[in-house]
């Protein structure tokens, strides 16, 4: 049977897999490969981790051990529609275009993840499904705090993506930060819709959470304004589990608090959405996208559960 046009079969979609479970009419998850890059300011190549993400995702693994289940199974399926043509617009016209990408397949009752460059491409996620879901909270995992009004004289930079989400009204809620400005660290102390997480506080066992996610993931969660919109930059994660980064730091968060905390959102406030940005792989070198492939597919894995619990 030949797919829709604009969605991508066995040999070119995420994880590979096979039809009927690829189709768009019954599949659960739909993968948007969205690879914007324009402001990145240090390492480049993120426009180039989407596709990287979705040829190492073929090589994963479909059973999942610790669910016992295969979960694109429990989805239904995951469809992956064909790669958005950017046709080189940057700043808003491009955060409007990968908006207007998502949009259309929010609230149809499937969940949409968006692989893009560098962080600004999450934007136009994020504001899709804000207009599906007014009263959700952003819960962003990032080393940094993309909170400055402008960076380089751009408002559209990566490091500012998280100003425009507050500056929409939305609540946020950061996890693993680790490298911050005083302006960013102003604007979290005088604005009650920003609560932040530190690294040093939750993953240093000499902080005053011990180090310990037991102790710091129920607080995360109790921050949670509303359903969640989880916007996942892979630097969030320590450097020394994906190395292939556009602004690598020392010190993230690691796996297996990472599927925990996923955990605990899916099965307490739940997750409507999210994104992956900021891979930018390196030649050779598949160790970091295939990482973040098995991750995604664990974290769907357990997203599914989630609605179960609900």
């Amino acid at each position: 049977m030949t797919l829709p046009s604009g969605w991508l079969g066995p040999q070119d979609n995420f994880l590979g897999i096979d039809e009927p479970w690829c189709r768009p009419a019954e599949a659960g998850v739909y993968v948007l490969p969205a690879p914007y890059e324009h402001t990145s300011s240090y390492i480049l190549g993120s426009d180039r981790g989407p596709s990287a993400i979705i040829e190492a995702s073929q090589q994963v693994e479909l059973y999942d051990e610790t669910l016992r289940h295969e979960p694109y199974r429990e989805w239904g399926g995951i469809a992956t529609a064909a790669t958005l043509n950017l046709n080189g617009l940057v700043d808003g016209p491009a955060v409007q275009a990968i908006q207007n990408f998502v949009q259309p397949h929010v609230g149809l009752g499937k969940f949409l993840i968006t692989l893009t460059g560098e962080h600004t491409g999450a934007l136009g996620a994020i504001r899709a499904h804000a207009r599906a879901y007014p009263a959700m909270c952003v819960l962003q995992i990032d080393a940094h705090g993309d909170l400055r009004q402008a960076y380089q004289d751009n408002p559209y930079s990566h490091a500012s993506v998280m100003a425009r989400v507050v500056q929409d009204g939305l609540s946020l809620v950061q996890v693993g930060v680790r490298s911050i400005s005083p302006e960013e660290i102003e604007l979290i102390d005088k604005t009650p819709r920003i609560t932040t997480f530190f690294a040093a506080s939750i993953l240093d066992p000499s902080g005053p959470y011990e180090g310990r996610a037991s102790r710091w993931i129920p607080d995360v969660v109790k921050a949670c304004t509303g359903p969640v919109y989880l916007t996942f930059d892979c630097d969030g994660l320590d450097a020394s589990l994906v190395p292939a980064l556009g602004t690598p730091e020392p010190g993230g968060l690691g796996w297996y608090d990472t599927l925990a905390l996923v955990t605990a959102l899916a099965n307490g406030p739940g997750i409507v959405g999210m994104d992956v940005s900021e891979i930018a792989p390196i030649e050779g070198f598949v160790a970091p996208q295939f990482s973040i492939a098995r991750l995604i597919y664990r974290m769907l894995g357990r997203i599914r559960a989630g609605r179960r619990v609900h």
